[in-house]
């Protein structure tokens, strides 16, 4: 499979928390992100070898979480099986250790622990200022997004009293080849298009088998790992989850704009559906997006949804349509369907990586598509000197050719943009006569051996 390895790339990470769990003093940090994005085995990779309380909060009763939270702490201090009567003892007793020895204490998925026990924050802001010569190092980590950032607000009990924090993140397409050696960058893009850069689904990949075999291993046959996967996300973090999984449908067939997105789940008031749409866009589901370069993105009515999440998106697209044949195993016809597709789904993932890698490649301090009324522009970027970039990117079998850059500055010239320089890329290269326009013309190619590379002229 894949590297097979869940920290791959995360060295700096690692050294980051590292620092944290060795350090000589009190330390509270503060780790949080989506499912599946590696959180827990990091945190299991740093402590390793080291004297660590790691303890999992799951969604039970206040009784059961106090139950097992003292179980595990008479075990972590020889103390057999004692039990605590609230939370103040048992945390107190830790941080009476802590003073004679540094401790690391993990408190994972601590969202279940602290919502159903409103005073643990208050507990633990408590004793925090009252231990001034603990070495405790408290690690809080957890997967509502939303709860976790709150912890981090100023109104929280524990502001100000947190040494560091981290938001682990998916990871990025270009360190994607250390998890799949075996693929070449086309194979890449379109593995990214499916399962993103979250290391739970890239250890699944099977780099040894060819992209169709791995969607047909992971999605559809019985049994597959991911065939439920969106449904175990959407039901873990969200109420009301019939309402987003409707909301996303509506999305993965292309009603990208408000109104229609309304319409597509029956209601009629666009307002009701706002705070469903805030919820997936905080959990990273799905984003709004406005067209590059506007002066006021906040206040414009131009603006779109779309699903950020490739997992998501590639569900919704492909698996939730057909479910029903999917269940039955009766799913060659759905397999045909994505073979057919593919090529037009993976190009939004290609656009969206071009954009990011232009960006760093040109040092461009804003960078996006641009849409008005019925004309695209693949990206539109400003330069540190107010220099604009624009962009032709083509997910394609066959060369870019004279015609793709003149359709792209037509519709420059169309939309009355000042553009300084054009920038066409490509995934196949580029025809001869392209260098022989007298214009300030980049060309990138996205090969199959090196990835991203410049073309001179």
């Amino acid at each position: 499979m894949g590297g097979g390895i869940i920290f791959i790339n995360r060295f700096e990470e690692k050294e980051l928390l590292n620092e944290i769990l060795n350090s000589h003093k009190k330390e509270v940090f503060i780790l949080y992100g989506r499912r599946r994005v590696g959180k827990s085995a990091l945190l299991k990779e740093v402590s390793k070898n080291k004297r660590t309380l790691f303890y999992t909060a799951r969604k039970i009763s206040k009784a059961e979480q106090l139950n097992s939270f003292s179980r595990s702490v008479g075990k972590f201090l020889n103390l057999g099986n004692i039990k605590f009567e609230n939370w103040e003892d048992v945390f107190r007793i830790l941080f009476n250790f802590s003073e004679k020895e540094s401790i690391i204490i993990i408190l994972d998925e601590f969202q279940y622990l602290a919502e159903k026990n409103e005073e643990i924050i208050s507990v633990l802001q408590i004793l925090l200022d009252e231990f001034d010569d603990s070495k405790i190092k408290l690690i809080l980590c957890g997967s509502s997004i939303s709860f976790m950032e709150g912890i981090l607000s100023y109104k929280n009990p524990l502001y100000g009293r947190k040494t560091g924090s981290l938001k682990l993140n998916p990871i990025p397409f270009e360190h994607l080849k250390l998890f799949i050696p075996e693929y070449d960058f086309h194979q890449l893009i379109e593995t990214y298009s499916i399962i993103g850069g979250i290391p739970y689904y890239l250890t699944l990949w099977d780099g040894n088998t060819n992209l169709y075999s791995n969607i047909e291993n992971l999605f559809l046959k019985l049994g597959a790992p991911l065939k439920e996967e969106p449904y175990f996300i959407l039901y873990q973090e969200l109420r009301e989850p019939g309402i987003y999984q409707s909301i996303l449908e509506a999305l993965a067939s292309g009603k990208n704009k408000i109104n229609e997105i309304t319409s597509f789940i029956g209601e009629n008031d666009s307002r009701k559906i706002q705070p469903y749409l805030k919820s997936l866009i905080n959990l990273k589901l799905i984003k709004r997006i406005t067209p590059a370069l506007l002066k006021n993105p906040h206040r414009t009515k131009n603006f779109l949804y779309l699903i950020d999440d490739q997992l998501f998106r590639f569900w919704y697209r492909y698996i939730f349509p057909y479910k029903e044949s999917v269940d039955l195993n009766e799913y060659e016809n759905v397999l045909k369907l994505i073979e057919k597709d593919l090529p037009q789904y993976v190009s939004f993932e290609f656009e969206k990586q071009s954009v990011n890698y232009l960006k760093k490649r040109f040092n461009l301090v804003e960078a996006g598509n641009y849409w008005k009324k019925d004309i695209e522009i693949d990206m539109l970027g400003k330069g540190k000197e107010g220099e604009i970039y624009a962009a032709e990117i083509k997910w394609r079998n066959k060369k870019m050719n004279i015609k793709d850059f003149y359709n792209l500055k037509n519709k420059v010239e169309k939309l009355q943009l000042n553009v300084d320089y054009f920038i066409l890329v490509s995934k196949s290269g580029f025809e001869e006569n392209l260098f022989e326009i007298d214009e300030n013309v980049y060309f990138v190619e996205f090969s199959k051996e090196k990835g991203w590379q410049d073309w001179q002229r």
